[in-house]
């Protein structure tokens, strides 16, 4: 006898009940979707910023002759103004997948198309801000304005000096990683407040190729490296427009996001944690199913890891949700905060994520 087929309407409302959960859950879903260097939400690299770094690169740049900041700038402009595509897999803790990745930088902007390539089936198509993930087996689309995402091979999250306040570099030599010669450097924090990373990057353009997250002993946490890659590729005219378009059939939910200021929703640290700094403040709502929910997203940077704060009433809380959840590197703590609930996520060390849970305070 033939298995018994769901009807795609009542699949995709099986994974919009999943997200509709709470918005906290919506995002925690989402932000678990992306690469490891795409585990929250950033502000890229100013146009200005990548301009001068752009102006500034030049072939066979040698890491250990530029600041970090300057050469990461330079690494971030290559993931963005390149054409490339190829394979990457992402190893948190002892969970491993396998994406395909498009980049092309085309007539309308920044086009990028990431494809999982194991597990369940997930299409995630960016055009410049917004970001459209789809999952064809339950035929539910999900749109975000997503202003800002940073995701591999990009890297650096703020350009104002905090990177080299709060890192240092060292020159680690050559190796070829998928199939190309690269430069590894080694990028090693200056106190116990955050991790440090292993890069790999073309000689050339400085495209990163592999990145790993080291613990305080140099063990590998998480990385996410390139496994096929081919560069200064013309774009596949038909794949963007095919990309682009919205499946037939498909249910569409919303995600927006705006931004907004701390005093405006009130709140504050009491203490500030050395070497972070707010670098956004947004508003997300997620409309699924006709309902709308939302929760308040606090960015924390120090120029490369990043701390998100996520705040929502605890009355829109319709599940429970367990006060410390970890996949490889990555760490949520959660706890209730009078009438709000608050999810402090990072991929940091777990003494930072507690300093910046315990210094969150309501002003109004």
């Amino acid at each position: 006898m033939a298995g018994r087929r769901s009807h795609p309407g009542a699949a995709a409302g099986g994974l919009a009940r999943r997200l509709r959960l709470s918005a906290l859950g919506g995002v925690l879903s989402l932000l678990a979707l992306t690469p490891v260097f795409a585990a929250q939400t950033v502000h890229a690299p100013s146009g200005q910023a990548l301009a001068s770094a752009n102006t500034q690169q030049q072939p066979e740049a040698q890491p250990h002759t530029l600041g970090l900041e300057h050469w990461l700038q330079i690494v971030s402009s290559a993931a963005r103004t390149m054409n490339y595509s190829g394979v990457f897999i992402t190893q948190r803790g002892e969970d491993i997948s396998t994406s395909s990745l498009v980049h092309y930088v085309v007539p309308q902007g920044h086009f990028e198309r990431i494809e999982t390539l194991d597990g369940q089936r997930r299409i995630m198509v960016s055009l410049n801000d917004q970001v459209r993930t789809s999952w064809p087996d339950y035929r539910l689309t999900l749109i975000d304005n997503q202003a800002g995402q940073a995701s591999f091979p990009r890297l650096l999250k703020t350009t104002d000096g905090e990177v080299d306040r709060n890192y240092r570099m060292e020159r680690s030599g050559l190796e070829r990683c998928a199939g190309y010669e690269c430069r590894v450097s080694t990028i090693l924090p200056r106190d116990d407040l955050r991790w440090g990373y292993r890069l790999w990057s073309l000689r050339d353009s400085q495209l990163l190729v592999k990145a790993q997250t080291l613990d305080t002993a140099g063990h590998v946490i998480d990385q996410v490296a390139f496994t096929q890659l081919k560069i200064n590729i013309p774009p596949r005219t038909e794949l963007v427009q095919d990309s682009l378009r919205q499946p037939p059939g498909y249910a569409v939910e919303q995600m927006k996001v705006v931004p907004v200021t701390l005093e405006s929703q009130g709140w504050a640290l009491s203490a500030p944690v050395p070497g972070f700094k707010t670098v956004g403040v947004f508003r997300r709502s997620m409309s699924v199913g006709g309902k709308t929910s939302e929760v308040l997203q606090w960015l924390l940077s120090d120029g490369l890891a990043s701390v998100s704060i996520f705040i929502q009433p605890a009355s829109a809380m319709t599940e429970p949700v367990a006060p410390e959840q970890r996949v490889g590197g990555t760490l949520a703590l959660s706890r209730r905060m009078g009438d709000s609930w608050l999810t402090v996520m990072g991929a940091v060390p777990e003494r930072t994520l507690r300093r910046v849970s315990e210094a969150v305070v309501r002003v109004q």
